[in-house]
């Protein structure tokens, strides 16, 4: 009896350490300062995550292991710079530096023939910037309740930046550096990617929560109205596919995980044939 037992959980310890070595969890260094990635392991196309403003990676973990099962796919989530475990350079961060530096080290993991794209709220311009310098090497996308430049014009930006008091800059400085220094820059981000969105070349699936984000966001009627108008004529383009998640919030996955998850693995299956 005392052998089966030992034998089982000898199998189980087995188990574990053959699903925790198919997990890198690991920091990079790039520009002086390192980033912190967890990728987990497959073949194939590799999907990857950009979090929304503010957020790090531990965001998609409630969606992963369902995603890698069914894809078998490289699954690739990372903090960018300033949150998260990852450093930050603040004597040279730029939106469009970050993108390249990503780009830089998906290289040097030995990705870069091609990807697919999850994305959250501002993470849809992050991703859309790296779509634009891997140009015919994206497959497909997944867009989750994204900003658009529709919306975040250099205009709004500009207030929504002179809207935050000197309070809530003060925690973002100390907390969250990295948003601090995305929300500076905000305005000089919306002009820059009001040329450089994603676009319909390829296949895109924009997932739009039925509840609109916060009044932190959203500060006006006007704001709610184009929000809603924006991701209509953004999902409606050819070769996008629309789909609202009916009772869900910004981050649509917490209420309705099953939905983000199908989502992704149709799309990436469909794309990756």
């Amino acid at each position: 009896m005392r052998k089966i037992v030992y034998l089982l959980l000898l199998l189980i310890l087995l188990i574990h350490n053959k699903g925790q070595s198919q997990t890198l969890d690991t920091l990079i260094t790039i520009d002086k300062y390192k980033l912190h990635f967890e990728i987990i392991k497959g073949k194939g196309t590799p999907i990857l995550f950009e979090a929304g403003n503010g957020n790090d990676c531990s965001v998609w973990k409630p969606l992963l292991q369902n995603i890698s099962k069914a894809t078998g796919a490289p699954l690739i989530t990372y903090d960018r710079a300033g949150l998260g475990k990852s450093e930050i350079d603040t004597t040279k961060i730029s939106f469009k530096r970050e993108v390249k530096n990503l780009d830089k080290i998906l290289e040097q993991l030995g990705y870069g023939e091609s990807y697919f794209l999850v994305a959250h709220s501002f993470g849809g311009f992050y991703a859309s910037e790296f779509a634009q310098i891997n140009k015919n090497k994206i497959n497909g996308a997944v867009f989750i309740d994204t900003a658009t430049p529709c919306l975040m014009t250099k205009e709004w930006a500009s207030d929504y930046k002179n809207s935050l008091p000197a309070d809530v800059w003060a925690m973002l400085k100390q907390h969250r550096v990295g948003l601090y220094y995305v929300l500076q820059n905000l305005p000089t981000i919306a002009t820059y990617m009001s040329t450089r969105f994603i676009t319909n070349e390829m296949p895109l699936t924009l997932i739009v929560a039925e509840n609109l984000p916060d009044a932190n966001t959203l500060k006006t009627e006007e704001d709610k109205v184009n929000w809603v108008q924006c991701l209509q004529d953004f999902g409606r383009q050819s070769n996008h596919n629309y789909v609202v998640a009916k009772g869900a919030d910004h981050k649509i996955w917490e209420k309705s995980p099953e939905l983000v998850i199908k989502e992704i693995i149709q799309l990436y299956k469909l794309t990756n044939l």
